[in-house]
């Protein structure tokens, strides 16, 4: 609906002889109007006083219709706007519009979300866990702007810290085979404290070292001495991060795999290195980063074995032309590929792309990296899984479930389970997405779960809260004439509020930052509690009451709209 306002805005301007660009915002006061136009920009095109220009141009604005009144605040000119033409324009626009706050943008544009991406064998650490929050909202953010969305996870079950999971497994045998009938939190378990004894002795001893690297090939070339415990204990790593996504309500379409990829990485880097875009160094194959002002990069080893960054040119490969029969099925004429990653990776996946470009390969400009911020727990000490004393993804997510049970004990809801994991979900997914998208995030856990403060509970209680309202009075049963309405201040501003949302909806898609729509929630919120505060349906009658019923109705559904993009499920009750 404020697409609509803004041109109408925009048109009077352009009669009154603005050029150039015109963007809009909201005023500081609300006795300062309802938009703001910055005149900086035109008036320095035409070499004037910003403030004489704004003077100039209200003067030449005729009110009427949506526009109330036009004043020059210094160098803005602001809109004061008919309340009821706004309440009309925006309260039926809502109604008459099933997809509102849904895009175009994306229409006939398939693009894949790589996300999540652990590692088998290894914990699912924090890093993960948000990089899958992270990327299940960029997934929603863009199928609701019309993208045909494809959900990817690329896992390394090949390298170092498989070899030395599997040094660590043959060095338990025994305890290995115990495992196999044991409960999968168990069995998980064991693998991450095989990982750190594998780790450990391939620190150590220079001895243990070497038998490491010979799991190493043996991974590698599929050594059937070792595949059965290989396959078993990369199942129970599947299984397991099968639980977590579960949990969290994601899932994927296409799972990639390093073991698949290393045969034709090899080939590619070969063929590269024929051609003269790689070259060789102390037995090694390297890409000469620093021709591109980057940084040089191993692709092959001395051992000859592919790096993570060229099985990464085998995976861009596979995925511009699929090979799989589910892929083919799949990817049909992708127009991009967005890489959900943590900004460590920043350097690595621009000598990456640059590689893409050198070898002329389908994926050259068409792969961005997402880049987000990291994840720790407020006033902890970063751990190491070396060490094994790791906090999990799995772990977080519990300890957050049993503080809200906890608090819950004594609520009366009905599907007490299913309400305790929704909002278990909320706190987590809105601690990890309420902060720019790039920026780390210290998780703090009694905050995550306040129902009064910013936090994923408060957004849940507000619609629940709603909710409840509606149960008692209804639904609107009559037309709403709006120029008899005597409207509050305080309603207009949820009115104003309401208008915005395709708005930013269109910038968070625009910017590939869902915390835009966090934080638009919140001001939402905060809004409809100002309004809840002056404005009750129990004692309203006839038009008053269907308004301002429609009108918390809107209000609700556009809070669940813009929960959904963040992966966030609304209840009935809390």
């Amino acid at each position: 609906m404020m697409h609509k306002i803004h041109q109408q805005l925009e048109e009077l301007l352009r009669n009154a002889g603005v050029t150039g660009d015109i963007s809009f915002s909201t005023p500081p006061k609300s006795d300062m109007g309802d938009l703001a136009f910055a005149c900086f920009a035109y008036a320095k095109e035409a070499g004037k006083n910003p403030a004489g220009v704004a003077t100039g141009i209200a003067t030449q604005i005729t009110v009427g219709g949506i526009i109330e009144e036009v004043k020059a605040f210094g160098p803005y000119v602001n809109f004061y706007l008919n309340k009821h033409e706004v309440a009309k324009l925006v309260v039926t626009g809502i109604s008459d519009d099933s997809n509102y706050g849904k895009l175009k943008l994306g229409s006939g544009k398939q693009i894949m979300v790589e996300f999540a991406c652990p590692n088998p064998m290894k914990a699912f650490h924090l890093g993960h866990l948000k990089n899958l929050i992270t990327g299940e909202s960029i997934v929603r953010l863009m199928e609701n702007a019309g993208y045909d969305v494809i959900r990817a996870n690329y896992q390394g079950d090949v390298g170092m810290h498989i070899a030395k999971t599997m040094w660590g497994l043959f060095d338990w045998e025994d305890q290995f085979d115990a495992m196999r009938e044991a409960p999968l939190r168990e069995r998980v378990e064991f693998l991450g404290k095989a990982y750190a004894h594998g780790a450990t002795a391939y620190a150590e001893s220079e001895e243990k070292k070497a038998e490491v690297v010979v799991y190493n090939k043996k991974v590698y070339e599929q050594d059937a001495s070792i595949m059965e415990v290989y396959f078993t204990a990369r199942d129970w790593s599947l299984e397991y991060f099968d639980t977590i996504y579960s949990s969290l309500g994601s899932w994927f379409d296409l799972f990639y795999y390093e073991s698949v990829m290393y045969k034709r990485a090899i080939e590619i880097v070969k063929d590269g290195l024929h051609k003269g875009i790689f070259f060789e160094s102390e037995g090694a194959i390297l890409f000469p980063g620093e021709q591109y002002g980057l940084h040089d990069r191993v692709y092959l080893n001395s051992e000859g074995y592919p790096t993570y960054d060229a099985k990464e040119l085998a995976l861009s490969e596979d995925r511009f032309a699929p090979t799989s029969e589910k892929a083919k099925r799949l990817i049909n004429n992708l127009h991009e590929i967005i890489h959900v990653v943590g900004k460590e990776q920043t350097e690595y996946f621009k000598v990456v792309f640059a590689a893409y470009e050198a070898l002329g390969m389908k994926g050259a400009g068409k792969e961005s990296h997402l880049i987000g911020g990291f994840l720790q727990l407020k006033g902890d000490q970063k751990m190491s899984s070396r060490k094994g004393n790791i906090i999990t993804g799995d772990q977080l997510l519990a300890q957050v479930r049993e503080r809200i049970a906890e608090v819950m004990k004594d609520a009366e809801v009905t599907q007490k389970d299913d309400v305790i994991t929704k909002v278990t979900s909320a706190a987590l997914k809105y601690a990890m997405l309420r902060a720019d998208i790039s920026k780390d995030v210290a998780f703090d856990l009694e905050e995550s779960i306040s129902t009064s403060g910013n936090s994923g509970p408060y957004l849940l209680y507000i619609v629940a809260r709603i909710n409840s309202i509606l149960k008692k009075v209804g639904s609107v049963s009559t037309a709403v004439h709006y120029d008899d309405l005597d409207m509050l201040k305080e309603e207009h501003a949820l009115i104003m509020k309401l208008s915005e949302y395709p708005l930013v909806t269109e910038d968070a898609t625009l910017k590939r930052d869902t915390s835009i729509i966090a934080k638009y929630l919140f001001d939402l919120a905060q809004t409809y509690n100002s309004c809840y505060a002056v404005s009750h349906v129990s004692d309203a009658t006839g038009n008053v009451r269907a308004y301002r019923i429609s009108l918390i109705e809107h209000t609700k559904d556009v809070m669940t709209r813009g929960l959904w993009i963040l992966g966030i499920d609304t209840v009935e009750t809390m």
